[in-house]
């Protein structure tokens, strides 16, 4: 499902441009900021996570050019936050809490039709830049005749990956300059450094973004 979903955004992106549709599309720069709810699916875990959700941000700007009208594409740069996912355990003789957060620098390509009456499909995909950081607190209990012991250790790891991004938008714009756009991104990253083996992660985020054009 990821798969076919990154292969589609990726195609639109530069394809849109056969589709027949009618409007005044802009050329320029532009800034957006978007955010939204994160959802984690990673292979393999051995660990069971029970919160793999969370709320994402990010920002990107980028530069359009008109290539036949009404379609654009361009190419962008940004960042985005996924936020972290969790796994908690208890026993008797001890207890841990991981976490796991992920960021990532993004450059890519995009792509713009406009649609009548103000209405939009954007589409881009490109590479991120992933840092992940996985913070790790592991308690063990020690009985004794007077009562028990707690001893805290504590584990970070942080690894630095390259994978891909790719989304998909529909969208109403006010006027030349502002619009808004429903979205869903999708973000296949790595932690080699974390995981040890080359597992993939990959982020999904429903949400919405603001654009605006200079």
């Amino acid at each position: 499902m990821q798969k076919t979903f990154l292969a589609a955004a990726a195609a639109a992106t530069f394809f849109l441009a056969a589709l027949p549709a009618a409007a005044a599309t802009q050329q320029g720069a532009f800034i957006s900021v978007n955010g939204g709810r994160s959802h984690y699916d990673v292979n393999h875990l051995t660990t069971n996570f029970n919160d793999m959700d969370d709320r994402a941000f990010g920002a990107l700007a980028g530069y359009r050019w008109v290539v036949d009208r009404p379609f654009a594409i361009g190419v962008e740069a940004g960042y985005v936050n996924l936020g972290r996912f969790t796994a908690g355990q208890g026993h008797n003789s001890y207890r841990f809490e991981d976490k796991v957060k992920s960021e990532a620098v993004l450059i890519g390509a995009n792509g713009k039709w406009d649609l009548p009456h103000g209405f939009t499909i954007t589409a881009h995909t490109g590479l991120a830049h992933s840092r992940a950081k996985l913070d790790e607190e592991y308690v063990s209990y020690t009985y004794a005749i007077s009562g028990y012991y707690e001893t805290t250790t504590h584990y970070r790891q942080t690894s630095n990956d390259n994978g891909i991004y790719a989304g998909i938008g529909f969208g109403y714009d006010f006027n030349e300059n502002f619009g808004i756009t429903a979205t869903y991104d999708n973000y296949s990253l790595k932690a080699e450094d974390i995981t040890g083996d080359k597992r993939t992660a990959n982020v999904g985020v429903f949400g919405g973004a603001l654009e605006y054009r200079f």
